[in-house]
């Protein structure tokens, strides 16, 4: 349903159009959910997590409550959890304390892999620190209630792309959260070169993750999007100098996506205003930016001609602000973001889980109030 008369493309025109770094009818606006939904409907956050038939009919509840979004970012994030790869959101490698009631998700970070590890992980690669594998038959359980939903169809129904069809990140984000973070930072400090090499050990173990996840979400879908998320080597984290370090697994990991035939989400969580100019390294329209602290009009300037960027709208104002400040803070970043296309409008990271819903309606009633272009 049309929310206004002006409105000519569908959700998935604009966000192809976007992608595409033209200007489409209107900016596009991503309401990235990570569990928003349950407080949304009435649900606990706990119930979202584990009952996924449950969670997409409230993610399809809000979208009836707000007239729709632009992209569909997904309904119980539970599989996230069960990864039977390398990621630092996966239980089989890491301690995570799952939602209960509304308390939500939290890592138990501590020292997994010790500094002599490090030979260890360049010989076997991550293999050596699954601790739970007998969790894959959880993966099973769920997987099995995802592929109960009717999501590709109500996709094309909806005329609507899926945000992202496979995750992974670089072996430097996974090596720092097995060391624990303070070990992480004397290790770049102390032990640069031995930090890279197993980093670029293990690459190909994580470029192995894509193809088995694209095979269960994707399907016939096109574009098949794969999120590309790091935070810890952020220029916030980290120096510019040692970023260099890490770039060239980064790297090989997104051009092989790229060769794939995908787009590459990068999910940047932190700052990366210091190194935007490397990810100018990669063939124009094959990559998207969800920034989070990084200026996003540094980013505009810098990628504005190869890649399409959202994000940076934060969660102070997103779940604390007022309606208005909600708005006023929008309206500046897509006057400011909006020329020649290729942006969208999106929180930092996801929506906070206790956005009020008068601050959504707020941000999607911004780019129809701002956010279109002159015919």
């Amino acid at each position: 349903m049309r929310m206004d008369e002006r409105e000519t493309m569908t959700p998935r025109e604009r966000v192809e159009a976007a992608l595409a770094l033209k200007e489409p009818d209107r900016v596009p606006f991503i309401a990235a959910f990570h569990a928003a939904q349950a407080l949304l409907t009435g649900m606990t956050i706990e119930e979202f997590f584990f009952d996924v038939k449950k969670s997409y009919e409230a993610t399809r509840k809000v979208w009836e409550m707000f007239g729709g979004f632009d992209i569909y970012s997904g309904c119980s994030p539970i599989l996230v959890y069960y990864l039977p790869w390398p990621n630092s959101h996966s239980m089989l490698y890491f301690d995570w304390q799952l939602p209960k009631g509304n308390t939500p998700e939290q890592m138990i970070e501590r020292q997994i892999m010790r500094r002599e590890d490090y030979k260890l992980v360049m010989e076997e690669g991550f293999s050596p620190f699954k601790r739970r594998p007998e969790l894959e038959s959880e993966l099973l359980k769920y997987a099995a209630q995802y592929a109960e939903l009717d999501v590709p169809s109500w996709l094309r129904e909806m005329d609507v792309l899926a945000m992202g069809h496979a995750i992974v990140e670089p072996p430097v984000d996974v090596i720092s959260f097995l060391r624990s973070f303070n070990n992480y930072l004397l290790d770049v400090v102390e032990i640069p070169d031995t930090l890279a090499a197993a980093c670029d050990a293990t690459t190909d173990e994580m470029i192995a993750a894509v193809d088995p996840q694209i095979g269960f979400m994707a399907g016939e879908a096109e574009p098949k999007i794969v999120v590309y998320g790091f935070s810890r080597v952020a220029t916030n984290i980290i120096s510019p100098r040692r970023f260099d370090l890490f770039w060239p697994h980064i790297k090989k990991i997104a051009d092989e996506i790229i060769r794939k035939g995908c787009i590459v989400l990068f999910h940047l969580d932190n700052d990366y205003t210091a190194v935007l100019d490397y990810f100018t390294e990669f063939p124009k329209g094959k990559t998207w930016f969800h920034l989070d602290q990084t200026d996003i009009s540094r980013a505009k300037d810098v990628l504005g001609d190869r890649a399409c960027i959202m994000g940076n709208i934060p969660p102070h104002v997103t779940a604390l602000g007022t309606p208005r400040e909600v708005e006023e803070y929008c309206r500046r970043q897509i006057e400011g973001c909006m020329e020649g296309g290729g942006y969208m409008l999106c929180s930092s990271c996801v929506l906070p889980d206790n956005i009020p819903p008068e601050n959504l309606r707020a941000m999607k009633e911004a780019v129809v109030k701002y956010g279109f272009y002159k015919a």
